[in-house]
């Protein structure tokens, strides 16, 4: 009983650090990002971002339009629906402007600058 029950547990604790498949589509999260979940971030553009996990792995988030001041941005925030993980329903903060995202996808890591 004991044994079941941890092999149920390790499924679960498997399943909240991977995508997971919502009316046929991926949904992908970054789970824990209001506590530290999301350990370093890199500007694209004006409207998208690469995110690193607490578990290295690299994400792209599109948003819905451009959010000024991303590209020179030094910090920014996250808001994060109540559970504290990082989706495609999350927005993130610079200089005071909520920028709503619209993606989130697994990525590889962001191109190195010039």
């Amino acid at each position: 009983m004991i044994a079941r029950s941890l092999t149920a547990l390790a499924a679960l604790a498997t399943l909240s650090f991977s995508t997971v498949a919502v009316a046929g589509e991926a949904h992908v999260t970054i789970p824990f990002a209001s506590t530290g979940g999301i350990d370093e971030w890199h500007a694209d553009t004006d409207s998208s971002l690469y995110l690193r996990s607490r578990s290295r792995e690299w994400y792209k988030a599109e948003l819905l339009g451009p959010c000024s001041g991303l590209s020179f941005a030094t910090t920014i925030g996250y808001v994060t629906p109540a559970n504290g993980s990082f989706d495609d329903t999350s927005s993130i903060v610079v200089d005071g402007q909520k920028c709503k995202v619209t993606k989130l996808e697994h990525s590889a890591a962001p191109p190195k600058k010039k």
